[in-house]
């Protein structure tokens, strides 16, 4: 049990606290030093569809705190640039961008990092206001920027796994990625939350 000593709290506040608490997964984050349990969703995926290799240059959109970018360091992975809005605590031997994807500068900066992108993971998703349609479509519109980005700089035969949710623009973002990749696949791993709306699109080029 919770004890909440912050009177301040609003319901929600600690029922979020209390379910982040309980969560096993948050748990089994902790026992392995991972640094958030988004990890699980990454291997979960991957041992789904096997499309991560060690050899290819690999960009982590929307990395912080940096579990994925920590998974991939772990099992032997090198080319890694990680890129967030948020300033992320860096690993040795793994690249880090501080900056907001979506500008011109920044993608400019990833091209110059890795001149050849075989593979682009991204986890983005705007902080929660209580408003789903706001929510879904602030972040489904990140993701269509993602897409666009993957569709000009990807290799062919390159990899793109991105997050959306159900909600505003699902449509266009589906529809985006069949008129512009090989493969399509819809996936909501195990280890979402079940009260989440979030999904993940992955894409073959």
């Amino acid at each position: 049990m919770v004890k909440f000593k912050k009177k301040s709290l609003s319901g929600s506040s600690k029922r979020w606290i209390q379910r982040h608490h309980n969560d096993p997964l948050v748990n089994n984050a902790k026992k392995y030093g991972y640094r958030s349990r988004a990890v699980f969703k990454l291997e979960e995926i991957n041992k789904k569809i096997n499309f991560l290799n060690k050899n290819q240059n690999i960009i982590d959109l929307g990395s912080s705190p940096g579990s994925w970018s920590q998974y991939l360091k772990k099992i032997g992975y090198k080319n890694i640039l990680a890129v967030d809005v948020i300033k992320m605590e860096q690993f040795d031997e793994i690249s880090f961008i501080h900056g907001d994807f979506t500008e011109a500068d920044i993608q400019k900066k990833i091209i110059e990092k890795f001149n050849i992108i075989e593979t682009i993971l991204s986890d983005i998703a705007v902080n929660t206001t209580g408003n789903k349609k706001l929510d879904s479509f602030k972040t489904n519109s990140i993701c269509l920027e993602v897409l666009n980005f993957a569709t000009q700089n990807l290799i062919n035969g390159g990899h793109l796994l991105c997050k959306f949710f159900n909600g505003e623009l699902d449509k266009e973002i589906i529809k985006f990625s069949k008129l512009n990749f090989k493969i399509n696949k819809i996936i909501k791993p195990k280890s979402s939350r079940k009260d989440s709306k979030e999904m993940y699109l992955y894409c073959n080029k």
